[in-house]
């Protein structure tokens, strides 16, 4: 084969580019086509959108149509009658187990003074379940000539105060105002010496007395001894439980004071009131 031969162009071409026009004519035909194409995509989306949510929408009231609320069980009430609940919830006569808001609804009923907390059970398909944990009495608080209930949370209790108190710690030092003027700090203090209380009651015989009428102190009184704590009782009274052994017998021989607010210290000095 000659040199000619070789580069003749008789041979055809590989890679052939395409003429302008054809290259040009078939974008141009591809950008037509593209809004056509958007536009019956968009349209399909929205049926199918529309479509769900109308299904949907019927779906969700066949179910509450379904699990109406028949039967409602209120467990756990000991001073709360049914008829307060009933009335804090306020339930429609259509409302079902899955159109009422469970959160919103415990709010309401934990707003309740004698109310610690509430859980709902949805019993398919037409029962609801209410599970009310009141507040119990864990002290009295002796407040100017009223007496009131306060549980180990420390909050105030309303109501009448009934004989079956007398055997529960009595707190002193705060009012019902202070009670709903400042409201956590009458929370920390009356909780703190509730607490207090109980852990001494393991030691001591009697009934306590505890006076909380000043922020970092607590006081307890038992009818042979009286503890007074600082800022932080529970490493005092562990600090005062190392050393009970020892002063054990002096304790019960004659009236004690003991003084725990100081740090590392333990005095032990002669009850005079």
């Amino acid at each position: 084969m000659g040199f000619g031969e070789l580069f003749s162009s008789n041979h055809p071409r590989k890679n052939r580019p395409h003429k302008r026009g054809e290259s040009f004519g078939k974008k141009t035909q591809l950008r037509k086509k593209s809004p056509t194409r958007r536009v019956v995509l968009g349209s399909l989306l929205a049926c199918l959108i529309v479509l769900v949510m109308i299904g949907g929408r019927s779906a969700v009231r066949s179910l509450n149509e379904w699990t109406v609320i028949q039967q409602l069980t209120v467990v756990g009430l000991d001073r709360i009658s049914r008829e307060e609940i009933m009335l804090k919830l306020d339930l429609s006569p259509d409302s079902s187990l899955w159109s009422i808001d469970t959160d919103h609804l415990s709010g309401q009923l934990e707003a309740h003074p004698w109310i610690r907390s509430v859980t709902f059970d949805r019993v398919i398909p037409h029962s609801l379940v209410i599970e009310v944990e009141e507040r119990r009495p864990a002290a009295l608080l002796r407040a100017s000539k009223q007496s009131y209930f306060l549980d180990a949370e420390g909050y105030l209790l309303p109501g009448e105060v009934t004989k079956a108190s007398q055997s529960l710690p009595v707190l002193e030092g705060m009012t019902s105002k202070f009670f709903s003027q400042q409201k956590d700090e009458s929370h920390r203090r009356a909780k703190q010496g509730i607490h207090l209380a109980e852990k001494l009651a393991e030691h001591f015989s009697g009934r306590p007395q505890v006076n909380v009428s000043h922020a970092h102190t607590t006081i307890v009184n038992f009818p042979r001894i009286r503890v007074q704590f600082g800022q932080e009782p529970e490493r005092q009274w562990e600090r005062f439980l190392v050393l009970y052994p020892t002063l054990k017998d002096s304790i019960e021989r004659r009236s004690q004071e003991v003084d725990l607010r100081f740090s590392q210290k333990v005095i032990l000095r002669k009850r005079t009131l």
